[in-house]
């Protein structure tokens, strides 16, 4: 008998651990009329690109049968169009809504699921979501491979590229921790048909854990993406989000046509937009890291700080935004993270008021006088026990048994409420003009689980990540002109939500300054993302030309004389002339995977596709023996004639693209150094 009993749990547990799955097929047919290909995939009857299972029983075996009702909406930007499109189950009142937004300027469509119970009592189990859930055919595909980007640890490879040949056994990813892009991926994809010169990149909007299935079969691709570890059921009233899908159709020559195409799709409609431009400027620090025992800014004071404001100014190299980090505030001298004045006791969102007496008004308006911004760093999320906010409201904390903090509960709609007037206030009274959120847990994921209820696994996530979102959105919709730096360890909450709100100026957290990491990271994460930041270090070839990318932080030695001030100007005028190529297309020129030997090369390219023009950015690395380091060069004209400007010696040359397509020579004498070669058509 206890034999039979285990095998019917057992067939239970199988029924619940098997993933949903759906039949619905995309197509490329019909992408030219966005609004008619939503319709006709989301068509009445048919299986739409999404599953979950309910009470045991796969989507597909009754979405088909529930009420559905479509009605066009308005959509935010231009060169969009948007359904809600509403199945409901009449019976329990379990209704799934999906707000589908198709972009006319690309063939690109993305949906957004929610879960409501309309029903007076709780809905049945839900578990296994899958906002995406779809197969592709593409004419003539033999195969499909993936190309992705390593996470971020803090390593020299953040951001590595990496390429898999998809079979049919899955390839299965989801971050660490509960933070997005944390350790194992970015959500971003770019899905090559091998023989087809087409491909689809699929991007996931989630600040949690979500997950993504990955296979191929017989010239057929597979999808299965998601939340990664949810199984609840929503009470009467309640109602759910879950992640973001989103899939960019591309066709051309090579992979990196895709990748620049979705570039392209990130600026147009994934970027928060002010007075007409995305974010990324060149920002400074206030000579960053102080002296031992201080640590961060933890012993800066207001006038130090406009005393450094006022040697940017003097020297003419003032940033458009002026940054202040982490220490600003009042700690209490505990000592998780090492030293007398800790900038990780995070919790109190004050001005300490005997280094900043009157908070940062005078620091502002100094900031402001010399036509630059102000942005300060928050870390609200993480809140160490005895601090202002677990103090005021203990009733807004999530808490570890043991932990020395807590995390600030944005799953509670009234946490939500109070930090947004809270900061929102401070930012207003402080005359500060962008902010910056870091998040330093490695654990949230385990404060999400202790927080749920038996047999609700993954409402709190849920909840809490729509409340980032909600606080976000207040922010940017209180203060027009604001911008938002997303930082979490460095670039570890990287999707589609979060770059569609701010900008990672600060892209990692591997070890400060040190170039080969800056290089390689440059190397890869622009292949998905136009908008990014590091820090500028020193003013030799090498080094400075490590921090360049769409955005920058100044974080020259001000104080010691270290480096002089024409060479200072000299890197601030080189990077903002090639900053804006920045946003062009962008093609590496050394391979993909593992670029961070100390004994090579390595290449990339900047190119604008409007005039031709473009810049060769190039690294001989310490241990590298070899002087010259030959490259093929792309989306040059093979006919046409281009003025070739090596900028570390003036020289110039009339070339004819063909000549640099195939086995272009970069030359430097010595070991460690950079190049940088301009180009213009003539």
């Amino acid at each position: 008998m206890r034999n039979i009993f285990a095998f019917m749990a057992m067939a239970v547990l199988l029924v619940f651990s098997q993933p949903a799955h759906s039949q619905a097929q995309l197509s490329r047919k019909g992408l030219d009329k966005t609004d008619k290909w939503i319709q006709t995939t989301f068509a009445k009857g048919a299986v739409p690109p999404f599953s979950f299972i309910l009470d045991g029983v796969p989507s597909e075996k009754f979405i088909k049968s529930w009420d559905y009702k479509k009605s066009k909406i308005t959509v935010q930007g231009a060169n969009a169009v948007g359904y809600s499109i509403i199945y409901k189950d009449k019976k329990s009142g379990l209704t799934v809504t999906a707000t589908v937004t198709g972009y006319t300027d690309f063939e690109a469509v993305e949906w957004v699921l929610r879960f409501t119970n309309t029903g007076k009592g709780s809905s049945g189990q839900i578990a296994n979501v899958r906002s995406a859930d779809f197969s592709l055919k593409d004419k003539g595909a033999t195969a499909y491979g993936l190309r992705r980007l390593r996470g971020s640890d803090a390593s020299v490879r953040d951001f590595e590229i990496t390429e898999h040949r998809l079979s049919a056994e899955p390839l299965k990813l989801k971050p660490n921790n509960g933070r997005s892009s944390d350790g194992v991926s970015p959500p971003f994809f770019n899905i090559t048909a091998e023989g087809a010169d087409c491909g689809i990149v699929y991007s996931v909007g989630w600040t949690g854990t979500w997950c993504a299935d990955f296979s191929s079969q017989n010239g057929v691709f597979t999808l299965k993406s998601g939340l990664a570890d949810a199984d609840f059921h929503l009470k009467a009233g309640e109602s759910v989000r879950t992640p973001m899908a989103s899939v960019l159709f591309w066709e051309g020559k090579g992979k990196m046509a895709g990748h620049n195409l979705f570039r392209r799709f990130v600026l147009a409609h994934h970027s928060h937009i002010v007075d007409g431009k995305p974010w990324a400027p060149l920002a400074g620090g206030l000579d960053w890291g102080d002296p031992a025992p201080c640590n961060e800014y933890t012993c800066l004071t207001d006038a130090l700080a406009r005393g450094i404001v006022r040697r940017y100014h003097q020297l003419d190299i003032m940033p458009e935004v002026i940054w202040l980090d982490a220490g600003w505030y009042s700690t209490y001298g505990r000592s998780h993270f090492g030293g007398d004045f800790t900038w990780g006791e995070v919790g109190d969102w004050h001005c300490d008021s005997e280094r900043f007496p009157d908070g940062f008004v005078n620091l502002s308006n100094l900031i402001h006088s010399y036509g630059s911004e102000l942005m300060v760093w928050f870390e609200p999320e993480r809140v160490v026990k005895g601090t202002f906010f677990a103090t005021e409201h203990p009733e807004f904390m999530l808490e570890l048994d043991d932990e020395w903090q807590y995390i600030y509960n944005l799953a509670d709609p009234k946490a939500v409420d109070w930090l947004c007037k809270y900061i929102g206030d401070f930012i207003e009274i402080n005359g500060i003009d962008h902010y910056r959120q870091d998040f330093n847990t490695g654990n949230l994921a385990l404060y999400w689980a202790a927080a749920d209820e038996r047999g609700r696994r993954g409402i709190t996530e849920m909840k809490y990540i729509e409340g980032l979102y909600k606080y976000w959105d207040y922010l940017l919709t209180r203060f027009p002109k604001l911008e938002i730096d997303n930082c979490a360890s460095g670039g570890r909450r990287l999707d589609l939500e979060t770059i569609s709100r701010a900008t990672p100026l600060w892209r990692t957290d591997y070890q400060y300054g040190e170039p080969l990491g800056y290089q390689c990271q440059t190397y890869g994460i622009n292949m998905f993302l136009p908008l990014s930041g590091t820090g500028i270090y020193k003013t030799d070839y090498y080094n400075s030309r490590a921090g360049y990318s769409s955005a920058a932080v100044l974080n020259f030695d001000m104080l010691s004389g270290t480096d002089s001030a024409e060479e200072m100007r000299r890197v601030y005028n080189e990077y903002k002339a090639i900053r804006p190529y920045y946003l062009k297309d962008y093609y590496p020129l050394s391979g993909y995977g593992d670029v961070s030997a100390s004994d090579s090369w390595v290449a990339y390219q900047l190119h604008d596709a409007s005039d031709g023009s473009g810049y060769v950015v190039a690294f001989r690395r310490p241990d590298c023996t070899q002087s010259s380091y030959a490259v093929d060069l792309q989306a040059l004209s093979p006919n046409g004639t281009y003025i070739v400007t090596n900028l570390n010696t003036g020289e110039e040359k009339e070339l004819y693209g063909g000549d640099m397509l195939s086995g272009y020579v970069l030359r430097l004498e010595n070991a460690p150094d950079a190049l940088l070669i301009k180009y213009v058509k003539e």
